[in-house]
């Protein structure tokens, strides 16, 4: 008897160190991109901090950032480049990004800035990762505000 209660403690071990050699599982979740910052240069251009963010259960590799940013309802810039960057589980990277904000853009941002207001924004677009090979689409919808202290920038 001592030896069949034996054999089945053995069976019962193997059987739960068998169930945990797999991991937890892997499961991809769509990104999220969003304004960080935006930051008047001296020069008109903007510098612009966008964050990622990787809900899944696995790192991603970002290889594609294809979106429009509008700003107070106006086009500021399209953009489409390589973030090139690698973004933990549950974790979050920023990428920056410089350019010449167009005409109605750049007017509702100086009017924000000169009235100490908050300004609307809009992060549209697809947002593709090389490993683990996704291509999503993102929409984020915010609003920036003037930072205390600091000329030119909203977040």
């Amino acid at each position: 008897m001592r030896r069949v209660t034996v054999a089945a403690l053995l069976l019962v071990l193997i059987a739960l160190l068998a169930a945990c050699a797999g991991g937890p599982p892997k499961r991809v979740y769509p990104p999220q991109a969003s304004v960080q910052e935006l930051r008047v240069q001296d020069d008109g251009t903007w510098r612009l901090s966008l964050r990622i963010r990787n809900f899944s259960t696995v790192p991603m590799r970002f290889s594609r950032l294809q979106a429009g940013f509008t700003v107070g309802g106006q086009e500021a810039t399209r953009f489409d480049f390589d973030p090139g960057v690698t973004v933990g589980p549950g974790s979050a990277e920023l990428v920056e990004q410089v350019f010449t904000p167009g005409p109605g853009a750049r007017d509702a941002v100086v009017q924000a800035l000169a009235n100490r207001r908050s300004v609307a924004y809009l992060l549209s677009g697809r947002l593709a990762s090389s490993d683990p090979g996704t291509n999503d689409d993102i929409e984020y919808p915010s609003r920036l505000d003037p930072v205390p202290g600091l000329e030119g920038v909203l977040r």
